[in-house]
Parts: structure tokens; C-alpha cells; sequence
């Protein structure tokens, strides 16, 4: 109550604001065509969208798809952005979201979108593109990062664009460099700096040390990482999953402004430790435990941000919990019993394929004769 009577007073500024801004950005056609649905994306995570029905039902609801979209960039910033600044460095870190906002935004989806006669470019286009270099090492190449982008933003436009993809564009990308350059995928993983940043590590973040990942080093010498180190960031991973405390409290908030469904992630993690303990139960230390499952790879940001694209998984609330159900099972069933040090691409991959055929099973359960 105080925070709403502190900007009640600076409210009509900054809506005067905001509306100069939009209009300057619509009045003119380029600058309309890159950023105005990035604009709107923003506006509408700040300000309720001035869109209304005009015909019945009406349904109160101040989401649309771009104060989604807004929400979701703005989580995912404070979530890896951030503190992959400062473990790695800003350089390798803004070097590799321009070139993948370069290649897969302003080439990619600016000449899809020209081809294809479009008014402007989605703001969809900046999620998938800020994911890509999430998912890959902290050593991966430029051009790494902008041939991940391309493929996610050209997969995702081929099947009809925002809200007709089949699996997650990012994964899918991610899945694409696996299969083309394995070799660059199992390696560049760098120990994160720690400790009091100066101007040297915040610039260039610490020397390039290669170190195996901890689902890696389970796999070779049953070797447990610090759970400390995984959930603040000192363990090596991929840029996005280093901080995982920063993921799960913009998850979080994403659930509380119910942009993300609980349920989703809650089975995902719920299902992953469960499973880990039955096995950890019945084969001892041959698998990993449930505590390190959990914080260790790409899992936590795969639950929040991956699992919960709504446009990939269910809409059926019961649904949803066999949808993350599943994906923890197949995660755990890859890490464990499996060559593959890593299962939670594969595992949400796989059940963005099967969302449909799950869905469509809940509702002829339910409505049968």
C-alpha cells in the first residue's frame, strides 16, 4: 500500500511518458518495425494493456501475449543476464547476445518478416534469442551463437511463427548444434570467477580455465559438487544455469504475477526428486542424489523458462502435472542410466511432442459418454 501511494503522484508523468515514447517510436516505420512490438512488449508489463473486447464474453484479464513476452524478458535478464556478467564478464557476455539478437532478430526474422509482408517483427524473436546463448558453454564460438539463434528463429517462423511451434525454438537450436557440433557442446565450460570483482574480471571475467561440468564429473569419477556452489553460481555450467538462486526467485516471481503455472514446475522438480530418491533408495550411490539432480545442469532454468512455454505444453491443469511428471521422469531416466551427462533438453523436448496426444487423452477422459 505504501509503494502504490508513493507512485500514485508520478503515475500521470510517467504514463505521459511511456505514451511519448510510443508514439515517437510508431511515428516512424522503421523503428516501428524493429521495436514496436518490443515496445509494446514492455508497456504492457508496466501498464495494463489499453486493448478491451467489444463484444461479449468479457473476461477481466490484463495479460496479452506481449505483457507476457515483457515479463518473461525481464525474469530471464535478472536470471542468467546478470549474474553471468559477473562470473564470465561483460564481454563474453554481450558479445554473444548481440550476435545472437544481430543474426537471429535483426537478419533472420527482419527478412522473414519483409518476405513475408509483415508489419513488424515479433517481440517472441527477443525470448528465443536471449535463451540461445543461455544454453551454450561460457567458450562457445560467435558464430556458435549466431547459427543457434538463426536456427531457432528460421525453425520457429517455418512452422507459422509465435504460437504455432511445435517444440521449444531455443532447445530446438540447442539440439541442432548438438547433432552438427558435439565436440563444441561437450566442451568450454570455464570455472565461473569468484570473489570481490575489479575492473580486469568485470570486463573480461577470469582467465578461460576448462572444467567439467558437475553432472560431467559425476558421471566420470562419482564426484558431488558443493550444493552451495550450484545454487550461487561457483559451480561451471552453461551461461544461463550458473546462478540458479537468481532463476528460482524470478520463477517465482513470474508464478506470482501467474505468467508461469505452478504446476508445471512444481511436477517437474517435485517428479525429478522423487524419482531420484526411489532410485537413490534401491541402487545406492550408482545415481545421483536428489539435492544435486535438482541444482545441478540446466534443470532449474529448463522448469521455469522451458517447460512452461504455453505454447508447447498443455492447457489442461491435469494435464500439466502429467506434463512435468514426465519430464522429470525422462530427465532422470537420461542422467541415470544413460551416457548423456544432461537429460533436461531431451526430456522437455520429447514432451513437447507428446503435449498434444496427453491433452487430447485428458479431455476424452473427461468428457466421454
Amino acid at each position: 500500500m505504501q509503494i502504490k501511494k508513493f507512485l500514485k503522484p508520478i503515475e500521470p508523468i510517467f504514463n505521459k511518458g511511456l505514451d511519448r515514447v510510443g508514439s515517437i517510436i510508431h511515428a516512424h516505420k522503421k523503428v516501428n518495425f524493429l521495436f514496436g512490438a518490443l515496445f509494446g512488449a514492455f508497456d504492457g508489463l508496466l501498464r495494463s494493456p489499453k486493448e478491451t473486447a467489444q463484444s461479449p464474453p468479457f473476461i477481466r484479464n490484463n495479460y496479452d501475449v506481449k505483457r507476457f513476452m515483457g515479463a518473461v524478458l525481464v525474469a530471464l535478464v535478472i536470471g542468467w543476464v546478470l549474474p553471468a556478467i559477473y562470473f564470465y564478464g561483460w564481454q563474453c557476455v554481450i558479445s554473444k547476445l548481440l550476435v545472437s539478437f544481430i543474426i537471429g532478430v535483426f537478419v533472420v526474422d527482419v527478412l522473414w518478416a519483409i518476405i513475408a509482408r509483415e508489419d513488424h517483427i515479433s517481440e517472441g524473436g527477443f525470448v528465443s534469442c536471449l535463451l540461445v546463448p543461455a544454453i551454450l558453454p561460457p567458450q562457445s564460438p560467435l558464430w556458435l551463437v549466431g547459427l543457434g539463434a538463426a536456427a531457432a528463429i528460421l525453425f520457429r517462423n517455418i512452422l507459422g511463427g509465435v504460437g504455432y511451434n511445435l517444440v521449444n525454438p531455443a532447445l530446438f537450436s540447442r539440439l541442432f548444434l548438438t547433432v552438427c557440433f558435439p565436440a563444441l557442446l561437450v566442451t568450454g565450460y570455464q570455472t565461473p570467477f569468484t570473489g570481490m570483482p575489479d575492473l580486469h574480471t568485470f570486463r573480461y571475467g577470469l582467465d578461460a580455465v576448462t572444467h567439467a561440468t558437475p553432472l560431467t564429473a559425476f558421471k566420470t569419477n562419482g564426484e558431488v559438487a558443493s550444493y552451495l556452489s550450484l545454487l550461487f553460481g561457483t559451480a561451471s555450467g552453461s551461461l544461463g544455469e550458473t546462478c540458479r538462486l537468481a532463476l528460482i526467485l524470478t520463477g517465482l516471481w513470474l508464478i506470482k504475477i501467474k505468467v508461469v503455472n505452478w504446476r508445471l514446475p512444481v511436477s517437474y522438480l517435485g517428479s525429478v526428486f522423487a524419482i531420484s530418491v526411489f532410485f537413490s533408495l534401491t541402487m545406492g550411490k550408482a545415481v545421483a542424489p536428489p539435492i544435486f539432480q535438482i541444482l545441478s545442469g540446466g534443470l532449474i532454468l529448463g522448469a521455469f523458462f522451458m517447460a512452461t512455454d504455453p505454447i508447447t505444453t498443455t492447457y489442461s491443469q491435469k494435464a500439466k502435472w502429467i506434463y512435468g511428471a514426465g519430464c522429470g521422469f525422462i530427465t532422470v531416466l537420461l542422467r541415470d542410466f544413460t551416457t548423456l551427462s544432461e537429460g533436461a533438453m531431451y526430456a522437455i523436448l520429447l514432451m513437447n511432442l507428446v503435449a498434444v496426444p496427453i491433452q487430447s487423452l485428458i479431455v476424452r477422459t473427461r468428457y466421454r459418454r
